[in-house]
């Protein structure tokens, strides 16, 4: 019988295992394959924790008045005192988002210290925890997009690019009806809808995509009426289905903050898991207005 004493001066691979390297490369990979996730406005993230509220502070429209008739009435009324100016009360209308989305990665990785001393089989785990991560937060935020936005009625279910054309144009005019910037709007469509875009007498134009994500630049097909189109497979398409976004409203919290190794426990391999916790919330429904046909 062979008796294997361990060496005690000998590592096991998780003592060499970086946390913070292993997240960052997840969180890298996410963040360029993500499609709705990579438009949302991230301004919000910071140190956060599962059950964590952000809240994002909301200033009412500041009111402008004619200084050269004045606003300080006279003494004894009368009317006001001209170039006279008085301050008004500023409310906070804030809102806020709770991060109360909890989602787990787990898998083994045989040798984890050849994994982190060879670059590409790192990224390979790293892609593919990526991949997972994308498809479930692209999931929660285009639902929170499609559910939260306000519904476009009294448009007409689009059969060909004509009609479908009419129905960006109806989006268009109720974002611009509802004060909302010319800058910074796309269009999210399903399949359905994309069909209609791409058929013969698309008006689709291209334009600088180097900016954006790989998961972005693969998504885009074109810019329409102002708009940055953008497909998306996490939207149903059974339906001809669009929104007009602007993208700032779109309120995305996201991190991984917690990941970690350990020996597993019926294999010789190295246990990798983390949390991904994230939350969302459209800041402002009248910048998203929803079509869906009928």
């Amino acid at each position: 019988m062979l008796l294997v004493v361990p060496d005690k001066g000998a590592k096991v691979s998780t003592s060499h295992f970086i946390p913070e390297v292993w997240a960052a490369s997840i969180l890298e990979n996410f963040r360029n394959k993500a499609v709705l996730t990579g438009l949302a406005n991230r301004d919000y993230e910071g140190d956060l924790k599962a059950g964590n509220t952000v809240h994002i502070p909301g200033i009412v429209d500041i009111q402008v008045k004619d200084y050269k008739t004045g606003v300080v009435a006279k003494p004894g009324g009368g009317g006001t005192l001209p170039r006279t100016t008085a301050p008004d009360e500023v409310s906070d209308t804030g809102i806020e988002i709770k991060v109360d989305q909890e989602k787990s990665f787990d898998f083994l990785v045989d040798d984890i210290d050849a994994a982190q001393a060879n670059q590409p089989v790192m990224d390979k785990y790293s892609e593919s925890a990526a991949a997972g991560l994308v498809e479930d937060a692209e999931t929660f935020l285009t639902t929170m997009t499609l559910t939260s936005g306000t519904a476009a009625t009294g448009l007409t279910t689009p059969t060909n690019w004509e009609t479908a054309y009419d129905v960006v144009r109806g989006l268009r005019r109720r974002l611009t009806s509802a004060k909302v910037p010319q800058a910074n709007r796309t269009l999210l469509v399903n399949a359905a809808f994309e069909e209609f875009l791409l058929s013969d007498g698309s008006k689709l134009t291209a334009f600088d995509k180097s900016n954006t994500t790989e998961g972005l630049r693969e998504a885009i097909i074109g810019r329409l009426l102002g708009f940055d189109v953008v497909v998306s497979p996490w939207v149903d398409d059974s339906k001809p289905t669009a929104a007009g976004i602007y993208t700032p409203s779109l309120a995305f919290i996201s991190q991984v903050n917690k990941t970690e190794s350990m020996r597993a426990e019926n294999k010789f391999a190295d246990r990798v898991r983390g949390l991904h916790v994230y939350g969302g919330k459209i800041t402002r429904p009248t910048a998203v207005q929803v079509f869906k046909a009928a």
